[in-house]
């Protein structure tokens, strides 16, 4: 596959995994986010723009933007994760694999070691 397949193949997986998972799972690891990394609010998407999971207001239309917020920010300079505080909120904006991107607001300022911990526990629970 390739292209948009690849991604609706990731993305079908992904739907797939999370909806075999039991509600206190998918809870369990919303708590885990909230808990270990501070976020209030997150967004997993494909770098397509297709929602994976999340629990902001407008999921739809903001997975769309998350891949164009990444492509943004590496024109400024290139990195897997990005930091950017506004008001009282800090949102990271990371990148998990090729295909999957997270974005996390909340109000603490994750560190390089934060930022591997996070990848490290999405890639465990959805089996990437």
């Amino acid at each position: 596959m390739t292209g948009g397949g690849y991604a609706m193949g990731i993305l079908g997986k992904l739907l797939s995994l999370i909806k075999s998972m039991s509600e206190s799972e998918v809870r369990d690891f919303q708590e885990l986010l909230k808990v270990k990394f501070g976020f209030s609010r997150f967004i997993y998407t494909t770098s397509e723009g297709l929602l994976i999971l999340g629990n902001f207001e407008d999921n739809e239309e903001l997975s769309a933007k998350v891949p164009e917020m990444l492509k943004l920010l590496s024109e400024l300079e290139d990195s897997t994760s990005y930091l950017i505080q506004a008001g009282e909120h800090v949102y990271s904006l990371v990148k998990i694999t090729d295909d999957v991107l997270m974005l996390g607001k909340g109000n603490k300022i994750l560190d390089k070691n934060d930022i591997n911990a996070l990848i490290r526990l999405t890639k465990d629970n959805f089996r990437l």
